[in-house]
């Protein structure tokens, strides 16, 4: 039996990054080991019992004092925990050093980057008294400074880990303005070794080089893909086309811009509202889906905005993202993220509406999307995408080269060979 201890910020049935990078790895160890998952759940609020009766391998946050506490009671043979900034991954990273737990942990490509940092440094006091955090789905949870306060109550879980660890005390000065300044700057680096675990799960050759470049151990980084495009393996080599129906079928993804500060509720509420409205116009030529982000947008929050302008546009927040895309003719973001690549791989025609300046986005610097500067350029570009995708063949293997290494499906075999030569490692170790 294989105990592996992992932290989330929502409840494992969310679809989340997180939660599909285990739905992939898990049946394959599964083929040789007996596996459990324990999921450390962190929100603002504690959960309640009903639910942790339901799922025993479903832990709270707020039932321990730190991240030892956790460790103790699980006692894990291995730790996945993201190698970033964050908080409860950072403690349970810092807990498993401790007691000699080998730790892992996937390192993706920065999809973006703001290089305005003082709107960054702006957003990022914004955010702290904001009255939601970006996982909340119901409106009635707000409250004053709701984010911040649950940024100290993880912060404070943190501090607690590494006093009782005994690290010294100008290591932990030393972590917390280490943390502060990536908080404050996170979208222009977010690779740093200080977070670093055992063994990183790295996207590409090209992140690998950049990795060694910021510090990271050379021997700790394996190339193995994204396991979350594992399914999508023969696509690439297929030719897709809109098919021939009445109406263009828009799919409409949004991304959680304002909910992790770097866009205003205004400019989130505006941009939503004119792409709405200008494809509402064109209604009896386009038929628009819109779907929202499964834990980092609210439902109703969106309702309130769509809703006025049209009552039969449907907006979904649960099901499989690629199951929407397979039955767009195209697809409209913000930013280059994870369903934008699902898209793009299906070879799916992609508009971004970069109407607030975006800098740095992969898509638009490699030409393979629709670059829609202005709300009235949108229906020329919808209708020029049944003709001209600027994702030509060429374009999307070169990017899944650069990007995603393979799709040969096999990102969760490589996976888990590097997870069990951790264990067999440290096995030998002892």
């Amino acid at each position: 039996m294989i105990k592996i201890l992992t932290a989330l910020h929502t409840l494992p049935e969310i679809k989340t990054y997180r939660t599909i990078f285990f739905e992939k790895i898990i049946p394959v160890l599964k083929e040789k080991f007996d596996v459990q998952v324990y999921w450390l759940v962190y929100t603002p609020e504690k959960l309640s019992n009903s639910i942790k009766e339901k799922n025993d391998r479903i832990l709270d946050i707020h039932d321990f004092q730190n991240a030892v506490g956790v460790i103790e009671k699980v006692k894990p043979d291995i730790i996945i925990s993201a190698p970033t900034l964050n908080l409860p991954d950072f403690a349970l990273t810092l807990a498993a050093k401790f007691y000699n737990i080998p730790t892992a942990g996937e390192v993706v490509t920065k999809l973006f980057v703001v290089e305005n940092t003082k709107i960054t440094l702006f957003s990022f006091f914004k955010g702290f008294f904001s009255s939601s955090v970006p996982t909340d789905n119901n409106e009635k949870n707000k409250k004053f400074m709701r984010r911040g306060i649950f940024f100290i109550y993880k912060y404070y879980f943190l501090l607690k880990t590494q006093k009782i660890i005994k690290m010294k005390y100008s290591k932990i000065l030393k972590d917390f303005f280490i943390l502060i300044k990536a908080h404050l700057v996170f979208m222009k680096d977010i690779y740093n070794k200080r977070f670093s675990v055992d063994l990183h799960f790295v996207e590409n050759y090209n992140l690998k080089k950049l990795l060694i470049q910021k510090g990271f151990k050379e021997s700790s980084l394996a190339v193995t893909g994204n396991p979350m495009y594992d399914s999508m393996k023969y696509s690439v080599t297929t030719e897709d086309s809109l098919k021939n129906h009445n109406k263009i079928n828009v799919l409409l993804f949004t991304h959680a811009m304002y909910e992790h500060g770097i866009w205003t509720r205004v400019q989130r509420d505006t941009l939503v509202k004119d792409i709405v409205k200008e494809v509402n116009k064109h209604k009896n030529e386009m038929e628009l889906v819109v779907k929202i982000h499964p834990s980092s947008e609210i439902l109703s929050e969106y309702q309130k905005i769509i809703g006025p302008i049209s009552d039969t546009i449907l907006i979904h927040k649960e099901g499989n993202a690629l199951e929407f895309i397979q039955k767009a003719d195209v697809i409209i973001g913000f930013s280059t993220e994870s369903a934008l690549i699902q898209a793009l791989i299906l070879k799916k025609p992609v508009i971004i509406c970069n109407f607030y300046g975006l800098q740095g986005d992969l898509f638009l610097k490699h030409d393979l999307v629709f670059n829609c500067e202005k709300i009235e350029n949108l229906i020329p570009s919808i209708k020029k995408s049944k003709q001209n995708n600027p994702a030509t063949k060429q374009k999307i293997e070169q990017f899944t080269i650069d990007y995603l290494y393979k799709l040969d499906g096999l990102a969760s075999k490589r996976i888990c060979n590097a997870i069990i030569g951790l264990l067999e490692g440290k096995i030998k170790n002892e």
